[in-house]
């Protein structure tokens, strides 16, 4: 023991040099490294909050990481997603963050799942992680991660960023106030899209930057700052504030009388204004991409060929990446329902062939 009465013992694959900048400081030590390590994170959602949020964990140190999404890298994404580059156009973003991720930190674990969260899903998400950080984009399916956080009493560190504001808050599932009991019942359709009124990369930092700490403070045993507390950031006025929120007796999610309310999945969903869809699994499954690629290659003309995903040419207007879960991404289809009609078919394809 040091004169501090810190254990300065560290186990071997750690570097002292890695972490040097890291470890003096108050409250991490040697002993809040190896709670670093040992720690198990879901970032759920790897755009402009999760790829930071990503970045800054597995550069500190934490041990596992679970990284979920359903997208791929877009040109769009790359002013504020720092996890990407013009190399990764086109590709699942699970797949280059953790390829990003262990080139920084070669001893991270990852499980990289491209899916979507919804209420069918989320319990998974959340099984076996110490605390899930939020990097979604919409409500809907944040309101399923909630609801899986208060069943599986996980922390959920909420966040979210529009234009130049955001805000962030910390949820203990039987301790604090819920996302439902902050949000109520808004929902996606009255909501602004950053796609309609764009995002500050600055504020993108920020927020995430904030979600980090309060995970290293649940991580460190120390109380989370915004525990029954949301914050609100601006940062073209420099304005931020915490407003205390308590939690609401009757509130569906977590009320004394709760009845869990839970979001019907939407199978298909349309992306933000880019003549895109997303189509979700009713069950995960494991598909065999290299099998996939060879029995789509006798219909359809076949693109990018990865470990996490399969690139269609449906037509020439429509293409398809289908994901090892079973999630599709379907570009060009002109409403939902030729979307879907895009999926069952190449699904069909595979099932009958």
């Amino acid at each position: 023991m040091s004169k501090a009465g810190r254990d300065t013992t560290i186990p071997p694959t750690w570097s002292m040099e890695r972490y040097s900048r890291q470890i003096p400081l108050k409250g991490i030590g040697t002993v809040g490294q190896r709670k670093l390590h040992d720690a198990r994170v879901a970032v759920v959602g790897l755009g402009g909050l999760g790829s930071i949020s990503a970045l800054q964990l597995a550069g500190m140190g934490v041990g596992f990481l679970r990284l979920v999404d359903r997208d791929v890298v877009e040109l769009t994404n790359l002013h504020r997603q720092a996890l990407y580059d013009m190399s990764s156009l086109g590709y699942p973003k699970v797949e280059i963050a953790e390829r990003r991720l262990k080139a920084i930190n070669p001893d991270l674990i990852t499980d990289p799942i491209a899916l979507t969260v919804n209420s069918k899903t989320a319990e998974d998400i959340v099984r076996g992680v110490d605390i899930v950080i939020d990097g979604l984009d919409r409500l809907e399916p944040r309101y399923s991660l909630n609801a899986a956080c208060l069943s599986r009493k996980v922390p959920y560190i909420f966040g979210s960023a529009l234009e130049s504001y955001g805000s962030a808050s910390t949820i203990i599932p039987g301790k604090t106030a819920c996302l439902e009991c902050m949000l109520g019942r808004i929902d996606d359709d009255n909501m602004p899209t950053c796609e309609v009124v764009g995002v500050f990369p600055q504020i993108l930092s920020v927020i995430a930057s904030i979600q980090v700490k309060e995970a290293l403070n649940l991580i460190l045993g120390q109380d989370p700052v915004l525990s029954n507390k949301l914050l609100f950031a601006d940062i073209d006025s420099m304005d931020f504030q915490l407003f205390h929120v308590v939690r609401t007796p009757n509130c569906g999610a977590c009320g004394t009388f709760r009845t869990m309310t839970t979001h019907k999945p939407s199978q298909v969903v349309q992306l933000c204004g880019k003549g895109s869809f997303s189509i979700s699994t009713n069950s995960i499954l494991s598909l065999d991409l290299e099998e996939v690629g060879r029995v789509l290659s006798t219909r359809f003309e076949i693109g990018m060929r990865t470990g996490f995903a399969v690139t269609v040419a449906y037509t020439d207007r429509i293409s398809a990446v289908l994901m090892k879960t079973g999630n599709m991404l379907v570009h060009g289809a002109k409403d939902k329902e030729e979307a879907l009609k895009v999926y069952e078919d190449v699904l069909g394809c595979i099932g009958d062939c």
